[in-house]
């Protein structure tokens, strides 16, 4: 399994092309960041390159956070026509329960 990966993420490597979208944090280029949405409300953690520990933040949504800043750049772009998204859901797309508790999911 470990093989298919490597060759998985080889393969996806030559075909990628270069794009204008990059991570950002109040219009400030990051080359990566992860984020930990707590499991209740709104409340977040992030993680930066330069940063030695998380820094909370109070609403996930806020324009100052890194997620609504990169996700900003490439909803408002008219240029969408050859750009993909990853993202992924442990629960099948029309999952009708309603779970207390969910595991995280991931752009």
């Amino acid at each position: 399994m470990f093989i298919l990966y490597v060759t998985v993420i080889y393969t996806l490597h030559l075909g990628v092309t270069s794009v204008d979208f990059q991570c950002f944090q109040d219009n400030n280029a990051l080359d990566w960041f992860f984020v930990y949405k707590l499991p209740s409300g709104k409340s977040s953690h992030y993680l930066k390159p330069a940063d030695a520990d998380w820094t909370a933040a109070a609403d996930i949504d806020a324009q100052q956070q890194p997620m609504h800043s990169t996700m900003n750049k490439y909803l408002g772009s008219g240029n969408k026509a050859n750009t993909n998204i990853i993202a992924y859901s442990n629960y099948p797309p029309h999952f009708k329960f309603e779970l207390p508790m969910s595991p995280g999911k991931g752009i």
